[in-house]
């Protein structure tokens, strides 16, 4: 095969071809970086207030404790209501919040409680519109282009987390952390044209399939029952729940790798960081490249994520170390790319919401458990037993992730990656 720089750009960007796809991903390159600054300055203007470490785990706390409590019930809004019209909603909303904070904090009166409350709006608002949003990429591009369009999503992500932290510490250094609430709320302005600019006869909407199961509790269960009784989503479910809980700990175990593993400080620490991140970007371009997502991609980029964090906790000094946190950022993104495409494309669109909300409960739930284990563990035995350990159980997931594909596979005599055991039919 002759590869040209056309060729592959064409074929990494695929998903762009689509019209509302890259309405949509212009207007999240906007918005996701204003939400990296937001994020910023938020814990910045905390320790300002506060000059308390607890102070700002507690607002950490908060903010993910809607989407602990309340994110089934995000899943079932996501599918009761049309998406489009959702992230109307949630973004305007996000928009508003955050104008409203950016004022409070530009006249100087912000008090604790006010950003405290603004962060739990934030969670709340979050808990319908992160599952929206991921149930509406399969609307824009149809499945053919699914994986391409979470890979994309991923570069997003990443791009957004390495340019939105640096330039958020240039505008607090320069005209204070108000300019970045201002910017964030202005960058939601972006999504709503973006939305609005969308050509609805081009979305892949389904028709709903008669009357659903009766009562929010049993719409929520029937959800449960299929990611439960559905091998491959169970699978992701499965190892996210473990991986979650002992290796995405990046905010404990990445600052202990630059103090006591390297014996060094905050730009070390900033170095480390951005090495994960510029791993993690080029492996989004690697999956869109690809195209598809498969339970062997899955469990390969869990092992590689976890092989390479183990042996980057165990590096003395600065340059291996950054060397193999870019491998195990890449192997990062392959992982949690297949982790999201794979439950989209066996999950059909009438519980796409609910199942993608129980996928992100998970994904986003272990973190407030996984971190004090992490730092418990890091405390007792060192940054090196604490970054082997993380490592090693995500190695672990994926061994045990294959034992059971294999076996299945072997059962079954073929892979269905392919075909999942539904189809989606647009409508339109």
């Amino acid at each position: 095969m002759r590869y040209t720089a056309k060729g592959v750009t064409g074929r990494t960007f695929q998903a762009l071809s689509t019209r509302n796809y890259r309405y949509f991903f212009t207007g999240q390159m906007i918005s996701v970086t204003g939400s990296w600054l937001q994020s910023t300055a938020q814990a910045w203007l905390i320790l300002e207030l506060t000059r308390s470490a607890f102070m700002l785990g507690l607002l950490v706390m908060v903010q993910f404790l809607p989407n602990l409590l309340l994110q089934p019930f995000g899943g079932l809004v996501a599918d009761r209501f049309p998406k489009r019209t959702l992230l109307y909603l949630t973004q305007g909303s996000f928009a508003l919040v955050a104008a409203v904070l950016g004022i409070t904090v530009g006249l100087g009166v912000v008090q604790v409680w006010e950003v405290f409350l603004v962060v739990a709006l934030f969670g709340l608002i979050n808990v319908v519109d992160g599952p929206t949003r991921q149930a509406f990429v399969p609307e824009m591009v149809g499945r053919d282009q699914l994986a391409n369009a979470v890979a994309l999503n991923s570069t997003v992500f990443n791009a957004a987390r390495v340019v939105g932290p640096a330039t958020a510490g240039i505008l607090i250094a320069t005209v204070g952390t108000a300019l970045c609430f201002d910017l964030n709320a202005i960058s939601y302005l972006a999504v709503l044209m973006a939305l609005r600019l969308m050509h609805q006869d081009e979305l892949h909407v389904l028709e709903r399939a008669g009357r659903q199961v009766a009562g929010a509790m049993a719409q929520i269960r029937e959800g449960a029952r299929y990611a439960v009784s559905t091998p491959e989503v169970a699978l992701v479910m499965v190892m996210m729940l473990v991986v979650g809980t002992f290796s995405y700990n990046f905010s404990v175990l990445i600052p202990a790798l630059a103090k006591e593993g390297l014996h060094s400080g905050a730009t070390t620490f900033g170095v480390l960081s951005a090495a994960l991140g510029v791993g993690a970007l080029g492996g989004a371009l690697g999956v869109a490249y690809a195209g598809r997502a498969t339970v062997p991609a899955l469990l390969a980029g869990c092992a590689v994520f976890g092989a390479f964090l183990a042996l980057a906790g165990q590096a003395e000094t600065l340059v291996p170390a950054v060397a193999l946190l870019v491998v195990a950022g890449a192997g990062m993104i392959v992982y949690s790319a297949m982790s999201n495409s794979i439950i989209q494309l066996f999950t059909p669109a009438a519980l796409r919401g609910r199942v993608m909300a129980l996928y992100l409960w998970v994904f986003m739930g272990t973190t407030p458990i996984g971190s004090p284990i992490a730092g418990l563990i890091e405390q007792a035995w060192g940054s090196h037993a604490a970054m082997a350990i993380g490592g090693m159980s995500a190695v672990a997931t994926a061994a045990g992730g294959t034992i059971w594909w294999v076996r299945r596979t072997r059962r079954s005599g073929s892979y269905p990656a392919a075909s999942p055991p539904w189809a989606d039919a647009p409508t339109a």
